[in-house]
């Protein structure tokens, strides 16, 4: 047998082999908006002042923006993580997003490790990811698409996050999650940082909060928390979370981002895996 082939073999047989499980969290809180779509958002110059005053006013306010306007959006999405204690080497995605159904597509433009591509449509495919195998070797042993399920020992090992809680609004939901409950339990400790230009999310000029001062790691294992906002959009394109030690758990950026893209007809199927 070739010897690239067998070695292709081999690892296909050892991604789809049991694992140990990386990082392990329990599921973030889940938060809800609730918006009647009459209550007035506030004006821009409103905003600086609830962001140092008010800052859970201010993600809701966020949020109820993002529910009333983007229905999806395609960008360029930066992220690194540690996974099973080690750091990954960074990350850089094209990614597309669709609010209704919930639908999640990949393409790797760097530090692709298991596949090149990825999606995921709530509802279709057995409401499964499915992934492009990186490399022709290794489509060639597995397939040219090949399905997980969500909570699979492969789709954990890709990311702390699934393709199913990918999102902008997720990503500012699970931050209101953790606030309000520290809020509640007296331990919320958030320093409004003031304008700040955030070279990974394309030097957009953003609303930068710092949270320290947990009494214990939040669901993800979060004790030190960094978060940026948009000044013209309101949108969460910046995240960067810490652990014990001040150790980088993840840190995540939406750059070049276009709102409410025409999406190609296949843009969610098998096809849109395709390079």
């Amino acid at each position: 047998m070739n010897r690239l082939l067998c070695l292709a073999m081999c690892l296909a047989v050892a991604e789809c082999s049991p694992v140990t499980p990386p990082d392990a969290r329990e599921p973030a809180p889940a938060a809800v908006v609730a918006d009647d779509g009459k209550q007035a958002l506030p004006a821009a110059n409103e905003m600086e002042r609830l962001a140092r005053d008010n800052p859970i006013g201010f993600l809701e306010d966020c949020i109820r923006r993002y529910q009333r306007e983007v229905k999806g959006y395609r960008c360029t999405f930066q992220k690194q993580e540690r996974l099973e204690g080690k750091l990954q080497d960074k990350e850089v995605i094209e990614a597309w997003y669709r609010e209704k159904p919930h639908s999640a597509l990949f393409h790797w433009l760097s530090g692709a490790r298991r596949a090149d591509a990825a999606l995921y449509v709530e509802g279709e495919n057995n409401d499964k990811m499915l992934a492009r195998p990186r490399g022709e070797l290794q489509r060639a042993v597995a397939g040219e698409v090949v399905e997980r399920d969500l909570d699979s020992a492969d789709a954990r090992q890709s990311g702390r996050y699934t393709l199913k809680e990918f999102g902008i609004k997720e990503s500012s939901l699970r931050t209101l999650a953790t606030w309000q409950e520290a809020k509640k339990n007296g331990s919320l400790h958030v320093e409004y940082l003031g304008l700040i230009k955030v070279k990974e999310a394309g030097d957009r000029e953003c609303y930068g909060f710092h949270r320290t001062g947990y009494d214990k790691p939040d669901a993800d294992g979060v004790s030190d928390l960094k978060v940026y906002f948009d000044k013209e959009t309101w949108l969460q394109v910046g995240s960067v979370l810490k652990g014990d030690g001040n150790k980088l758990l993840g840190e995540y950026y939406f750059r070049d981002i276009q709102l409410n893209p025409d999406f190609k007809p296949d843009q969610f199927t098998r096809a849109g895996l395709k390079p």
